[in-house]
């Protein structure tokens, strides 16, 4: 499939069809895609899982219990 570019503000973008994203088993309101460049010109588009914001949570969490008592500190000053 050959796809032209189109304008987006100041930028250009790539518009992937949602009978495309469906058919990869995407969510089109959150898909998310890592674009990798070769040095030859050529480029690389994939999909990724997002990491689910509970997961951020919780390691937000953990962090914030294993260094406790630096940001008790830290708040003090």
């Amino acid at each position: 499939m050959i796809k032209p570019l189109i304008h987006h503000g100041n930028s250009r973008a790539l518009v992937i069809d949602k009978a495309i994203l469906q058919a990869a088993g995407l969510d089109e309101d959150k898909a998310l895609f890592q674009i990798t460049i070769d040095p030859n010109g050529g480029i690389l588009i994939q999909s990724v899982k997002a990491v689910s914001d509970t997961l951020h949570q919780k390691a937000f969490r953990e962090v914030l219990k294993e260094n406790d008592a630096l940001m008790k500190r830290l708040s003090d000053r």
